[in-house]
């Protein structure tokens, strides 16, 4: 299994409601998908995460490169600051903090 994290913040408030629906858009496909083992989005320290794990990296970038997200990701520079996406390896779901200690061991804020 293949888990990927990674965060966006927002460029400003007003962006918040294309955002979220164009993030709720590709969850659904993330769920919807059946390789795809878990997906959520949560909040925090001031930025949105998503989480999910996949069957292998293959079905993972299947995803990440159709539907929703490809859209999402198409408008992403206009709406949101990317801080990094990580993938990593995993035997089974990793927790909200055990996502977010791996992203953070691996995060490098820009100067």
């Amino acid at each position: 299994m293949l888990a990927a994290i990674g965060g966006v913040s927002l460029k400003n408030w007003f962006y918040a409601p294309e955002f979220v629906w164009r993030a709720g858009r590709a969850l659904q496909q993330a769920q919807g998908d059946p390789l795809c083992l878990y997906a959520q989005l949560f909040r925090h320290e001031e930025r949105y995460f998503s989480l999910s794990v996949w069957q292998d990296a293959e079905a993972m970038l299947t995803f990440s490169h159709s539907g929703a997200h490809r859209r999402a990701m198409a408008v992403a520079a206009k709406l949101s600051i990317s801080h990094e996406f990580h993938h990593f390896p995993c035997i089974a779901v990793p927790t909200e903090e055990q996502a977010l200690r791996i992203w953070k061991q691996r995060f490098h804020p820009a100067n």
